[in-house]
């Protein structure tokens, strides 16, 4: 997954889905993805197989989002320091979309 194409909002989202809380060390964040790889095994639930893949591929994502996010920057998760945490370019779009995006002047 390219560091670009991240932000805040779905490092936030990914987050919660592997519940790790505001701040999380990269072992925190390896132990929760085991666990509820562990928790959701389609082993366990043989009558709902589908829920279980469905969740296991909700939880890969973002797993996969949180060690892109932590490959260069720090380990917090608080919605404010994602964003100042993100590469320049992506901080500066998304503080212009948050102050403007809904003004139909700039639309």
């Amino acid at each position: 997954m390219a560091n670009s194409k991240l932000n805040s909002k779905m490092i936030h989202e990914a987050s919660l889905t592997l519940d790790i809380g505001q701040r999380a060390s990269i072992w925190d964040i390896k132990r929760r993805y085991r666990e509820l790889v562990k928790k959701w095994h389609p082993d366990k639930f043989p009558n709902n197989t589908e829920l279980c893949k469905e969740k296991i591929k909700e939880i890969n994502h973002a797993y996969e989002v949180i060690m892109a996010y932590c490959e260069n920057y720090l380990y917090s998760f608080k919605e404010e320091d994602i964003v100042n945490n993100l590469p320049v370019g992506v901080q500066m779009r998304e503080r212009w979309e948050k102050q403007y995006g809904s003004d139909p002047m700039w639309s």
